[in-house]
Formats: structure tokens, sequence, C-alpha cells
């Protein structure tokens, strides 16, 4: 961001541009650039959660990370999120295969581990309000399927989540 300086009442402003410094008359005091501004960013409006967009843009995130998708090389792994009760629930699930790793609204055919909880438990989570752990240690959090392989494969969990932050 630029800094200014006022440095006396004469009616000139000062501006630095590649081909050096400049100076236009004006009525005013002198202000000196002593930085240049940063060109103005388009901010992106984040996708609400748990909406198609947010799950095209998490799906994209997913298979868009090298880093991702160099730590889950190997990895044959399904994970399935229950969000709400019954027929009413929001279900999607992350596929880790062999270093591809996307999201798919819907049940999985074949889940390893399947994560079961309520909206303002799974909107504590995605917000960083409350943790996954702390979660299920409430009860809040209900874990099916295998506990070996949700542990063995631990580490993709944070990776997950960092790959998933632009989201939040």
């Amino acid at each position: 961001m630029a800094k200014y300086s006022k440095h006396c009442q004469s009616p000139s402003l000062v501006a630095r541009s590649s081909e050096g410094v400049t100076e236009r008359q004006r009525n005013g005091p002198v202000l000196l650039v002593t930085e240049e501004r940063a060109p103005p960013t388009t901010v992106r409006a984040m996708p609400e959660y748990l909406s198609p967009a947010w799950f095209t843009e998490a799906d994209s995130l997913l298979r868009s990370s090298e880093v991702l998708s160099a730590q889950s090389k190997g990895v044959h792994l399904v994970l399935e999120q229950r969000v709400g009760k019954d027929d009413a629930a929001t279900v999607w699930h992350v596929r880790f295969a062999d270093g591809t790793v996307s999201m798919t609204r819907g049940p999985a055919d074949a889940a390893d581990v399947i994560f079961v909880c309520d909206v303002a438990t799974a909107e504590g989570i995605r917000s960083g309000n409350q943790s996954a752990q702390a979660a299920f240690m409430d009860g809040a959090l209900l874990v099916e399927g295998s506990i070996h392989s949700l542990l063995a494969h631990a580490e993709l969990f944070a990776v997950l989540d960092d790959v998933l932050g632009p989201l939040r």
C-alpha cells in the first residue's frame, strides 16, 4: 500500500513512476508516494457451505493439489460424511485413489470410514471453532467403519484440511 507524507503547503503532487519522480501541479499540499500501490485484487465470493457451488469448488481444490496428490500416492481410501438426520442428511465422500483425490456429493459405494454429525457440529469443525477430535470425544461426531484406516492415514487429514482452507 502506498505511504504518503505531507511535505509543505506547495500546490503539487509528487508520484514515483518507472521513469523517475514526476510532478503535477494541483491545489493542495505536496504528497510524496514512497511506495507503489498494489493493483486492486478481485475478491471471489466464497460459496455457501454445502451448496452445489461449494462441492464444485472443493472438488476442484482437491483435484488440483499437488501436495495432496503426492501425499496420497499408493493410498486407496474413501471417507464419507453425513451431515444432518436420515433422509434429510447432506452426504458426500472424498476418494483417495493412488494420487487422485476427489469429492463427490452423495454416498460412496463402499466407504472405509463414515463420519456422522449434525449441521451445527459440521459448521463448528469447518469454521475451526471446534476440532473433530473434540466433537468425537463429546459424542457429537460419530465415526463408523475402519478405525485402523482412519489412524493409518491420519496425516492425509491435515493436508486435506489445508487444501480446503480457502473454503472457510
